[in-house]
């Protein structure tokens, strides 16, 4: 109480004060601007000054406390838009899961701003979009993806390696690997993507040189590596014969020499196989290169028996064509009754002009197995002797499996 009547008091002997400052210096004040005159007593220019500083004090402090209250603000809904965003993205990754695209496309694409993991939403939403056909948003997402994130630039590449495989853009794909390579040289699914392109390229020899990474630095099966390094030679001995065949500027010679220097690059673990000395030995037939061919299959089959090379042995012709057929007739001793190896002791009889034997080898060889072609080799040799042979012609429609139909008796 005391208090307040001393403040009243205070409040009272200034009043005075002012009221006998004012009442003995009266004062005036003029203020001329342009054509405009304003004059007011000193005392309450002072009085109105005052005033006007203190309605600035006071706004100054509502703006701070507005921006202070707006921070406020922002950090208590921040959490709630995070969440929001977080939610979507959740949202839009399960959707891409369901494959609804449009659906995890707007959801992922419009939460990415706000979302802890843009990266994530960019690169999903470019998934979507190139499901939906729409490669140009696929790609803006792309780009944002890469102007938005530090260190994405390999992600947005896989991504985007991906999407160029899917559209069968080869070339363009296999650029964006081979940078992608550069920035990490055995990433696994790089390799895996680059062995991808080289089979639609048709590329056998950068996929030759692919399949040692694959095999250290991937888990791909052993046994599909093999059959894809078997897959790669077979196609290069067949590429590499129809270069030679259209450069047509090689001497055989030289030719079953190049393909001898690719037959010596072959693992020994694919050094035997069936099938690729089968692929190698009909390149060079293509070639006319009989010799070497012949020289080839004679060393395979003493050492591994297989009835295609056989087959094949009993069409090309050897520097000395005698010895082709001893050589085949020996063969006899562990295989007496293979139709095969009869077909082509009846097909080497005749390169050596020994009719008669002939005749009874495709006899023999149509006897264990009747086969159309067989038959065909015994009709034309019978023919040209005019021999009259009625188990040949029986024989023939047994092999044509004809359709049982009412004839003559």
């Amino acid at each position: 109480m005391k208090r307040i009547l001393s403040l009243i008091v205070f409040g009272l002997v200034i009043a005075v004060s002012l009221s006998l400052v004012v009442s003995q210096y009266p004062g005036s004040v003029r203020i001329i601007l342009g054509d405009w005159l304003v004059e007011s007593n000193l005392w309450v220019m002072l009085g109105l000054n005052i005033v006007v500083l203190w309605a600035m004090s006071l706004f100054l402090r509502l703006f701070q406390g507005l921006r202070y209250s707006k921070g406020l603000f922002r950090r208590m809904l921040g959490p709630l838009g995070g969440s929001r965003a977080q939610q979507n993205t959740e949202k839009g990754l399960i959707a891409l899961l369901e494959g609804n695209w449009r659906h995890a496309n707007r959801l992922l694409s419009r939460s990415a701003a706000k979302s802890d993991t843009p990266l994530i939403n960019y690169l999903a939403a470019a998934h979507a979009a190139h499901e939906l056909g729409d490669l140009k948003e696929a790609e803006q997402h792309l780009k944002k993806a890469y102007e938005n994130t530090s260190d994405s630039e390999f992600a947005v590449g896989i991504v985007q390696a991906q999407i160029q495989l899917q559209q069968n853009q080869f070339e363009q794909c296999l650029a964006t690997l081979l940078r992608l390579k550069k920035q990490q040289v055995n990433h696994p699914f790089v390799l895996k993507l680059l062995k991808s392109v080289y089979l639609r390229l048709e590329d056998w020899q950068q996929l030759l040189h692919l399949i040692p990474s694959l095999r250290k630095h991937t888990q791909a099966n052993d046994d599909e590596l093999l059959s894809l390094e078997k897959l790669a030679w077979e196609n290069l001995f067949i590429q590499q014969t129809d270069e030679l065949i259209q450069q047509n500027n090689q001497t055989q010679t030289v030719s079953a020499e190049i393909l001898a220097a690719m037959w010596k690059k072959i693992p020994d673990v694919l050094r035997f196989d069936s099938l690729l000395i089968e692929i190698y030995a009909t390149q060079l037939m293509r070639l006319k290169s009989d010799y070497e061919c012949e020289v080839l299959l004679r060393k395979v089959l003493s050492k591994q028996w297989d009835d295609k090379l056989v087959k094949l042995y009993g069409l090309v012709r050897g520097k000395n064509i005698s010895e082709q057929l001893k050589n085949a007739e020996s063969w006899l001793k562990q295989k007496p009754n293979n139709p095969i190896l009869l077909l082509t002791l009846g097909r080497l009889s005749l390169r050596n002009e020994l009719w008669g034997k002939a005749l009874e080898y495709f006899e023999v060889s149509a006897r264990l197995l009747p086969s159309n072609e067989t038959y065909a080799e015994l009709s034309r040799l019978s023919l040209k002797l005019n021999k009259n042979n009625q188990a040949l012609l029986t024989g023939l429609i047994e092999s044509l499996a004809l359709p049982d139909l009412p004839l003559p008796k």
